[in-house]
């Protein structure tokens, strides 16, 4: 609640911190000169200031119906995902591009949205159209940085100050703050090594690299210039 780099966050680091020397000293105590400790996050953490709400959007546009705070009727829904909204159009609209052309003028613009993706752009962000996933949206939307999705259709404002969470995820993983971590050291790892910005395909093969084990075909690469001589 109090998002990334307040002191309650880098207090829950710390904590983490202590957590990770505890199983690194129980390997070395168990497997001396042979253990290797790789830590990895799915994603990285955003601050957030402000919320948009894309029930709020479509609703003054006339593209969906609601109650309260409540989505009540319409052909379209939003899946919000923090700092992306996956956006749907029913299958059963007669004229689904042209509602879909509809969906993107509404948010095109908007205080809050970065940008509207069409899904001839999905791969582009490493995503499946419907074509390969049949549970793939018809739009995605990604926040500004700063900015994450809400959910609520209540009200007049399509974006609000001071949402109840003060960090995020989900964005464009091209925004720094959204970028994962991998740290490596113990046996095969080479001391000192810095590796800078790395494809996270290339995390798994790193690791099958260190056990020994075949991984051909696959995307990504073991990361040499991590990994002690005698591995690569």
């Amino acid at each position: 609640l109090s998002g990334p780099k307040s002191p309650e966050a880098y207090a829950a680091i710390k904590t983490a911190d202590d957590q990770v020397r505890e199983v690194w000293d129980e390997l070395k105590r168990d497997f001396p000169g042979k253990a290797t400790l790789i830590i990895v996050s799915d994603h990285g953490f955003s601050p957030i200031e402000h919320a948009v709400l894309p029930n709020v959007v479509l609703r003054q546009a006339g593209l969906v119906e609601a109650t309260g705070d409540k989505i009540t009727g319409g052909p379209v829904h939003v899946v919000t995902q923090g700092g992306a909204a996956l956006v749907y159009v029913d299958d059963d609209v007669l004229d689904r591009p042209a509602m879909i052309d509809q969906v993107k003028r509404a948010f095109t613009g908007q205080d809050g949205v970065e940008r509207v993706v069409r899904a001839e752009d999905f791969k582009s962000f490493g995503l499946p159209d419907r074509q390969a996933d049949p549970h793939a949206p018809d739009l995605i939307l990604f926040s500004k940085e700063g900015y994450n999705f809400g959910d609520t259709a209540a009200g007049d404002v399509t974006f609000v100050d001071k949402p109840e969470r003060k960090g995020s995820h989900g964005h464009n993983a091209d925004i720094p703050d959204l970028h994962a971590m991998f740290v490596g050291w113990g046996a095969g790892i080479k001391p000192g090594a810095q590796l800078g910005e790395i494809d996270n395909l290339s995390v798994a093969p790193t690791i099958a690299n260190l056990l020994g084990i075949p991984m051909p075909d696959v995307d990504g690469k073991p990361l040499t210039t991590a990994l002690a001589p005698d591995q690569n």
